[in-house]
């Protein structure tokens, strides 16, 4: 999700308490887990969950160019998926910000399936979701792992750079 889709703020200021949740969620697949480990951490533990929620939600926005030039057109053509590691904690507050819904039929987070890219079950699992076969699917992450896992299961694999070498990749495909 973040680097296709979102990426930081051009304004963005360092937030401690971003940067302790962002660290957390890493680690910590439970929910109930990541709020105990935020609660008993000496920063965060002075914030309530929505707080922090809300924090780590507005340090990101939209990757216009993709949002506006690519999800409309291939929204059209194709079926579309978020996979993305992390909390659920965040998950219904980037849902309020940004139209997903409005692009993508499934919306798989980790945390709710317990399972994390590049675990080759998660891949299937959107595939199954989706009701397609992992070779009729493109995959788009900022990391390499993760695209590496994704072309292990036979989807294609684009590591994201910037919207240009995402379009360009796009067409060498023939999606575009």
């Amino acid at each position: 999700m973040v680097g296709p889709l979102l990426k930081k703020r051009p304004n963005y200021k360092f937030d401690e308490v971003i940067q302790i949740a962002e660290e957390l969620s890493d680690r910590i697949l439970d929910p109930y887990d990541f709020i105990h480990a935020l609660k008993q951490n000496e920063i965060t533990k002075n914030f309530s969950v929505q707080e922090i929620a809300e924090r780590v939600t507005g340090k990101f926005c939209q990757v216009e160019e993709v949002w506006q030039e690519l999800l409309p057109g291939l929204g059209q053509k194709y079926k579309l998926a978020v996979v993305n590691n992390g909390t659920s904690i965040t998950i219904p507050y980037f849902k309020k910000q940004y139209p997903f819904s409005q692009f993508f039929e499934i919306f798989i987070n980790s945390s709710e399936v317990k399972l994390e890219k590049p675990a080759p079950n998660i891949y299937h699992l959107a595939c199954q979701k989706l009701q397609v076969s992992p070779q009729g699917c493109i995959f788009i992450d900022d990391t390499q792992q993760n695209v590496k896992g994704a072309e292990e299961v036979g989807m294609q694999g684009i590591v994201w750079k910037d919207f240009d070498s995402l379009k360009s990749k796009l067409i060498s495909f023939g999606v575009l």
